[in-house]
């Protein structure tokens, strides 16, 4: 991943996450902005399956060029924390959005399974997703293992039905947004910096929601910044989920097992990747008629 797009992504400061998923990550985001050597898996799994329609895996030839029989299906992963820009170690929202709409404009694919698994990314990688939802022409199953925060809110843009892929481990929601960032200006201190921070009268405002959040003030960054993403997230949830029961918190962060997630109208159903595939293969029949 090109260090610069990392940077940028990480020192935004506005996350669509799980608090696990905060926890987890965040450790690993300090040693890079730090500058620590963090190890890099080099990742060499594949955005996109082809599953034929006798349910069989298509390989790729040995430039990596999928040849889709016709009545084909995409099933396109999005697994682990996710942000806009990819790189070397993982995908980035761009290029999943980019295979979406790949699998959309080929005439031999019915349609779209995307697998989801992750505690949620970057408020920035919800765009792509939107964009494809608004765009998109053949049906898409979604179906998820944990599927938090951006992870969910992806599902809602894109998808025409929901679906956990078993009722254990699966969990929907985390439907929030939350700012974190680190104030190491004493610890920069210490080492002998000194920090001049020089504005014109005419720019009173740059950056004062941040300078006020670096003072503990979060009323302004709150209600500029952070309040209207999250009512953007829940227009999102509303408008994919017609039936869903506001009064249990399902738009205020709380997080559901699959069971919870169904009868809240979260989701549509539980099931199977091979079930989605088969849901898919009515839905595009369904369409064509």
């Amino acid at each position: 991943m090109r260090v610069d797009r990392l940077l940028m992504d990480l020192t935004r400061g506005q996350w669509a996450m799980s608090f696990d998923g905060l926890l987890a990550y965040m450790p690993i985001a300090h040693k890079i902005m730090m500058g620590e050597n963090v190890p890099i898996v080099e990742n060499t799994s594949s955005l996109m399956t082809v599953v034929d329609h006798n349910g069989k895996t298509v390989a790729p030839s040995k430039d990596g060029f999928i040849d889709a029989p016709k009545g084909s299906v995409a099933v396109i992963d999005m697994v682990g924390p996710i942000m806009k820009y990819g790189g070397m170690c993982s995908y980035g929202a761009e290029e999943i959005a980019m295979a979406m709409y790949a699998a959309d404009r080929n005439p031999n694919i019915m349609g779209i399974v995307f697998n989801e698994d992750g505690p949620g990314g970057g408020v920035n990688a919800i765009g792509p997703f939107i964009q494809f939802g608004k765009d998109k022409t053949k049906p898409v199953v979604a179906i998820a293992d944990q599927c938090a925060s951006l992870h969910y809110w992806a599902m809602c843009a894109v998808a025409d039905h929901k679906m956990a892929n078993n009722n254990v481990s699966a969990a929907f929601g985390s439907v929030g947004i939350v700012a974190s960032f680190a104030d190491n200006r004493e610890y920069l201190e210490n080492l002998g910096y000194k920090f001049h921070d020089i504005y014109p009268p005419e720019s009173e405002h740059k950056n004062l929601a941040v300078k006020l959040a670096l003072e503990g003030k979060y009323e302004m960054i709150t209600e500029e910044h952070l309040s209207p993403l999250a009512i953007k997230f829940q227009g999102g949830v509303r408008a994919a989920c017609p039936n869903l029961k506001e009064e249990v918190g399902v738009l205020t962060g709380k997080t559901f097992g699959a069971d919870d997630a169904l009868k809240y109208g979260m989701i549509d159903s539980i099931g199977s990747l091979d079930q989605a595939i088969n849901r898919l293969h009515i839905m595009s029949e369904l369409k064509s008629l």
